[in-house]
């Protein structure tokens, strides 16, 4: 039986990137490309938010669409919108899914996580550490990587003084740029530009400023004011880059994360060293689209060692890692997440 609409409930608006990429432009892929309608209802207050919801909450209760399916996606409060699709759940549990791609019930009270686990036919997860969870309370968990948007910001030369980037959510990161890679640009011996996206709070750009300030040889950049959800922009900037850094303790919350940053690197044909953490080792290929770093003096040497290479040597890292976008662009998401509506649907 063919998929032939979604009914998806997402956790937040589109200002979080899962919402974006795991929802918002898959769907819009999903109906250019395969001819599927759907609605994308998100929480909130606003008037509009509000009818919206309302109208596709009681159009499914009293004239659900045939051959449809409905994913929540990272519902973990308990407040009225979380309350509200527990009922719907319940009303209607046939072709549901659960979508998750962040260790969530590490983060918060998990009652409500694991009530969509248990209950819902089926979950897709970001990575293998949330599927061996999952897996303990539903017995059809489906892996199902998060995708990077489709863009044509591809790596065409090398900068003359070596450029190194990190992209995201500094605050949770900070600790593992701080112990695994922050210290390696210490015992860098060359001239290194350091592009940080993602540093929003004022005190940690003091932090920086302070921390880097007796460290001669690098420059740090950190942009202000970005607008996450100009996805051009971003691998614009990503592009200009000539190595880009992963670095993740190994936390069970890290081991759970989808490589994302990893994958938008890899997606514009930049060499990243990362951590061996979670998600990140089933992209990362040591010697081939980057290096695997597990500490600061793996990080400095493996700067040193693409600072050293030439054009055809790092070409041949930048090609690879642009070749590994096949396992996580929007196509491979879009057609794996098809395939496994299908087997759902049937098993349904």
């Amino acid at each position: 039986m063919t998929t032939q609409h979604i009914y998806w409930f997402a956790y937040f608006n589109t200002e979080e990137p899962s919402v974006r990429y795991r929802a918002k432009y898959a769907l819009e892929e999903l109906a250019a490309q395969h001819k599927l309608t759907y609605d994308l209802v998100f929480p909130g207050y606003s008037p509009l938010t509000v009818l919206k919801f309302v109208i596709t909450f009681f159009s499914i209760i009293v004239a659900r669409k045939p051959n449809s399916v409905i994913v929540f996606e990272k519902i973990h409060t308990q407040r009225i919108y979380a309350t509200a699709l527990k009922l719907l759940l319940r009303i209607k549990p046939d072709r549901t899914f659960y979508d998750i791609d962040d260790a969530d019930y590490l983060k918060f009270p998990p009652e409500t996580i694991y009530h969509f686990i248990k209950h819902c036919s089926a979950c897709t997860v970001g990575s293998q550490s949330i599927a061996d969870f999952a897996c303990k309370m539903n017995k059809n968990v489906l892996l199902l990587t998060s995708p990077v948007v489709d863009h044509r910001h591809i790596k065409t030369y090398r900068n003359k003084e070596l450029v190194i980037g990190w992209i995201g959510y500094y605050n949770a990161h900070r600790e593992s740029l701080m112990q695994l890679f922050f210290p390696s640009l210490k015992d860098v011996s060359i001239p290194v530009k350091l592009l940080l996206m993602g540093v929003t709070k004022q005190h940690h750009r003091e932090e920086l400023a302070n921390y880097f300030v007796g460290i001669k040889n690098v420059t740090l950049e950190i942009p202000q004011d970005i607008d996450w959800q100009n996805e051009d922009e971003i691998y614009r900037t990503i592009s200009t880059i000539d190595i880009g850094i992963a670095p993740l303790l190994n936390t069970e919350i890290n081991k759970a994360k989808s490589a994302f940053k990893l994958k938008q690197y890899m997606s514009c044909g930049i060499p990243v060293l990362g951590s061996g953490t979670g998600e990140n080792k089933v992209f990362l290929k040591h010697g081939i689209n980057g290096y695997v770093c597990d500490s600061s003096q793996d990080y400095e040497q493996h700067i040193m060692k693409i600072s050293e290479m030439s054009d055809t040597e790092y070409g041949s890292l930048s090609a690879h890692a642009l070749d590994t976008k096949k396992l996580f662009s929007m196509h491979y998401y879009c057609t794996t997440l098809m395939h496994l509506l299908v087997i759902n649907t049937q098993q349904a």
